[in-house]
């Protein structure tokens, strides 16, 4: 599943080519269960609006549309966005085109149709936003408000870490290897980490999203930038899907347990 890295590199590539375009027609391939409003709603509201800025938040992008309305997309799995010329004929996995004029075509593309749109005449009143936690990067995530989330649970830190309530935008990969650069081991209880554990943790958090945008994102299945190119941070991976490879610091093997069905990669000797 794309994770904060992977959608703001959708947003900052996607941003020069539709930031002033009208969305002069739009094209249903299939709407369920990706879209929540019959096809004829949808295209209804969103044909002949003006695409005026494309933001992020958590894993959603959020296309600012005049007249005011809002469409929220979250990707889930497979879900991809491409710019195209015209094309002639959908491909196997487009579900919808946004005719963008001039032959520019956006695709929306989903395997295994997982991803979600949603309209919001406010992005306030969007339910799915309003239930998001801090935003990794930004300033809310500090000392304090880490010290609450962690203190008011005793669940292991890797699920506090990909609690969307909690800390928006981190998911499987970057938990992994958020934790593996922090030392500190997945299973630890969140309630009981030291001060000095956590203040670690926050600064791997943001040192590791920074790096993993400057290199586009991770691409390790499916994920593929606007220009279906991949990107470039698995190169770096540390412990993430390398299960019986050499830790890269004291070259014990790397493990893997399951945690509330996911997988998790760490090395049982540098962390802690």
């Amino acid at each position: 599943m794309p994770e904060l890295p992977e959608v703001e590199t959708l947003v900052r590539e996607l941003k020069p080519h539709v930031i002033g375009k009208t969305i002069h027609k739009v094209i249903i391939y299939r709407s369920l269960p990706i879209l929540p409003l019959k096809p004829g709603k949808f295209i209804q509201s969103v044909e002949s609006k003006i695409i005026v800025d494309l933001t992020r938040r958590a894993k959603y992008l959020i296309f600012h549309l005049k007249p005011e309305l809002y469409l929220l997309t979250h990707l889930r799995m497979t879900g991809k966005f491409l710019l195209k010329n015209h094309l002639k004929l959908p491909g196997k996995y487009h579900r919808l085109w946004f005719h963008l004029g001039k032959q520019k075509l956006l695709v929306f593309e989903d395997v295994r149709c997982l991803g979600k749109m949603e309209l919001a005449t406010k992005v306030t009143i969007s339910q799915k936003l309003s239930r998001l936690g801090a935003e990794p990067l930004s300033k809310k995530l500090n000392i304090s408000y880490f010290h609450k989330r962690c203190n008011e649970t005793i669940r292991p830190i890797k699920a506090v870490l990909m609690d969307q309530s909690k800390i928006a935008g981190i998911g499987n990969i970057y938990a992994s290897e958020i934790l593996f650069k922090a030392g500190i081991h997945p299973e630890r209880q969140a309630k009981f980490l030291n001060p000095l554990e956590r203040k670690q943790i926050i600064q791997t958090i943001k040192l590791i999203l920074k790096k993993a945008i400057q290199l586009q994102g991770t691409t390790v299945s499916d994920f593929r930038r606007v220009d279906d190119k991949s990107g470039r941070f698995q190169n770096f991976l540390n412990v993430y899907g390398k299960v019986g490879q050499p830790c890269p610091k004291c070259a014990q093997l790397i493990q893997r347990i399951v945690q509330y069905q996911r997988s998790t990669f760490f090395c049982p000797h540098c962390q802690h």
